[in-house]
């Protein structure tokens, strides 16, 4: 409805003919509390870590999804990555440089992972487009058993409208899962400036409405009574 308005506006600026109607056309948001978030924790990337005897297709798209997991980029970013964005960090692990499509944000991310760094060194991921990719990313799921029923939305085959219901959780995986699991896994173990500078956000309110009305506001709490005790006798 948005775009449509849009649409009309321009036209009206070309100087076409337009129903006056065309100004009072109200676009619609899904409603915060209508929010259905779908992400993976750490427990559910472990298993499709441990997939065997995968097909070379499904190992590809294994190395590229996590890789995406460790990121927390788009995946318009996340498949252009090459061997040229990488470079040896000091610390033992790997820089990644590359400028968001959406911002044109330059930025650099540190990558920590010995899985995901052995085969971004020994055998990096072939390319391979979205459409393949979150279809796949549905199979590694369910062949690693994070199946469980959950509530999300769905397209349905039969009316091509999407469908909130109850589904196995591997259906309702697509590829912005990896950005919003690695914001919400992170979130509260690292400074949220630091997970916004990373995934793009510039707002923090934003970024929590990102991961979910309900983050894990006591994993922030701790962090900050960690800090409190590292400073130790500056305190009191």
């Amino acid at each position: 409805m948005k775009l449509l308005k849009s649409i009309c506006k321009e036209a009206e600026r070309r100087g076409e003919q337009i129903h006056g109607y065309c100004n009072h056309i109200e676009s619609y948001r899904q409603r915060k509390n209508d929010r259905i978030i779908v992400t993976l924790n750490q427990n559910e990337i472990n298993k499709i870590k441990k997939l065997v005897d995968l097909s070379s297709e499904l190992e590809n798209i294994r190395k590229w999804f996590l890789l995406g997991l460790n990121i927390g980029q788009r995946i318009s970013d996340v498949l252009k990555i090459t061997p040229q964005n990488l470079r040896e960090a000091p610390s033992g692990g790997m820089y990644l440089d590359l400028t968001q499509i959406k911002t044109e944000k330059p930025i650099t991310i540190g990558i920590i992972d010995p899985m995901v760094i052995e085969f971004l060194k020994i055998d990096f991921p072939q390319k391979t487009n979205a459409s393949v990719f979150n279809k796949k990313i549905k199979e590694l799921c369910q062949l690693a058993g994070i199946d469980q029923i959950i509530k999300g939305n769905k397209m349905s085959s039969i009316t091509k409208r999407v469908e909130l219901g109850m589904y196995p959780k591997y259906e309702l995986i697509a590829s912005h899962a990896m950005r919003r699991s690695f914001a919400t896994n992170y979130f509260g173990k690292i400074e949220t400036l630091i997970l916004m500078e990373i995934t793009g956000h510039s707002r923090e309110s934003t970024f929590l409405s990102y991961i979910g009305e309900n983050p894990n506001k006591d994993a922030v709490a701790d962090v900050f009574m960690e800090r409190l005790r590292g400073l130790g006798n500056e305190v009191g």
